[in-house]
């Protein structure tokens, strides 16, 4: 990695110096800090300006995968004019790749062209199969629920929920959760939810929205169960209490008949969320 370094600064101070000779690029990676982070900042772009060199030095597969990687490094930092030479390239080696077409739907995704990125998830999902057409389908789902079309994204979550290979399947579900209770299908979206905590039962907001769910069907022995859950997380600092959970805990406490508990949980919600809808609901007497 040092040599990788050093040689990226190298090459940079050459082109731009033109010197022979880079005599004081030792000392600027002995000095520290500043040299280093000078070095990293650089290796992107001599990876950048090699990657016309992949096709040559390697096999057509591994050019597309490198391809493919450096397009979706640029996207990650946000820079898509950056991303798309190098999968117009990817897509020139293989323009049935899954992979490349779903780097041009989340290219497209982030400068805000719903159209063409919707038309390459599709071929995305064309060209894919088992659980990459899984995984492909999930950040479909994540793109047309963002796009406020929750219907449609409730179908792909759902048809991204029969993959029982998939290693995100509680997550997927979790998600279907969410996209049924926007819809109001408030029966679908807690089947949703206790099916992704039966999978993975750390699943945060799953627990949280199926104790909610719960407790407004007066199910409050299974909400309080579904609650005493989240907050194990809680105090795991897997999670963090909401204004929901907080006034959650009041009345399930309420319920339960435990005054110190809900004295507790009312406390908290004043000091972390004065002026959430939940406290002013609590302070009112709800």
């Amino acid at each position: 990695m040092q040599l990788l370094v050093f040689s990226c600064f190298v090459g940079f101070w050459r082109r731009e110096n033109n010197m022979k000779k880079p005599t004081i690029v030792g000392k600027i990676i002995s000095s520290g800090r500043v040299g280093l982070a000078v070095c990293l900042v650089l290796l992107v772009g001599c990876v950048s300006t090699t990657d016309s060199r992949f096709v040559n030095n390697t096999n057509e597969g591994e050019a597309l995968r490198k391809y493919t990687d450096l397009g979706l490094l640029h996207i990650q930092k946000g820079d898509t004019v950056a991303a798309m030479l190098p999968l117009k390239r990817a897509l020139e080696i293989d323009p049935k790749s899954a992979d490349v077409n779903a780097a041009f739907a989340m290219l497209f995704q982030v400068e805000n062209d719903n159209l063409l990125a919707e038309k390459y998830f599709k071929k995305a999902l064309q060209f894919s199969s088992g659980t990459e057409k899984t995984r492909i389908r999930n950040n479909y789902a994540s793109f047309l629920f963002g796009a406020d079309r929750l219907i449609d994204a409730c179908k792909q979550l759902r048809m991204a929920s029969e993959d029982p290979f998939y290693e995100k399947r509680a997550q997927v579900y979790e998600n279907l959760g969410v996209c049924y209770q926007r819809l109001g299908k408030r029966d679908e979206a807690l089947t949703a939810y206790e099916k992704a905590i039966s999978i993975e039962d750390t699943r945060a907001r799953a627990l949280l929205e199926a104790s909610f769910l719960q407790f407004n069907q007066s199910n409050f022995n299974q909400s309080a169960l579904y609650h005493e859950s989240y907050q194990r997380l809680v105090r795991y600092r897997i999670a963090n209490n909401t204004p929901k959970s907080l006034w959650l805990g009041v009345q399930l406490s309420r319920d339960s008949g435990d005054a110190n508990a809900e004295a507790s949980y009312a406390l908290k919600l004043r000091n972390m969320f004065p002026e959430s809808p939940e406290n002013k609901d609590i302070l009112k007497g709800g």
